[in-house]
């Protein structure tokens, strides 16, 4: 399977996103869309990709979508999901948040995870809201 198009890899991920990607992402009307093709690293002992990868990947995709809204770097406080059907080993699967709403201090955020047939995970979580001044470390 390849890439869809408008989708770019993540090249300046780290630490857990470089460790289980690539990663992909498109920007869509202003709303971040991110996208992987899960392999065997990704797979449980039934051979379909582990729901704890799915959550990460959906997690990351909940992040990306306050910072593309708010401007703000975020970190997780709480995150409530729903499984809804496998994601399969090859099967191009992409992930995507709604900022619901947040003051100065907490993002509510919805996201869903899906492959090219159904459903596979959705989401509600809040997130805190870094400071204005906090950047992204990186990693040389």
């Amino acid at each position: 399977m390849s890439i869809p198009p408008g989708f770019r890899e993540l090249t300046e991920a780290s630490g857990f996103a470089a460790a289980n990607g690539p990663w992909f992402e498109k920007i869509d009307n202003g709303r971040a869309i991110r996208g992987f093709l899960p392999g065997p690293q990704h797979a449980n002992a039934l051979g379909i990709v582990h729901g704890g990868m799915l959550a990460a990947f959906l997690d990351s995709a909940m992040g990306t979508a306050v910072f593309q809204t708010l401007n703000r770097r975020a970190v997780t406080l709480r995150l409530s999901l729903d499984y809804l059907g496998p994601g399969r080993v090859g099967d191009w699967l992409q992930a995507e948040g709604e900022v619901l709403g947040h003051d100065e201090h907490v993002a509510q955020v919805r996201g869903r995870l899906y492959g090219p047939r159904h459903e596979v995970l959705t989401g509600l979580g809040a997130f805190a809201l870094l400071s204005r001044q906090r950047t992204a470390k990186s990693r040389g």
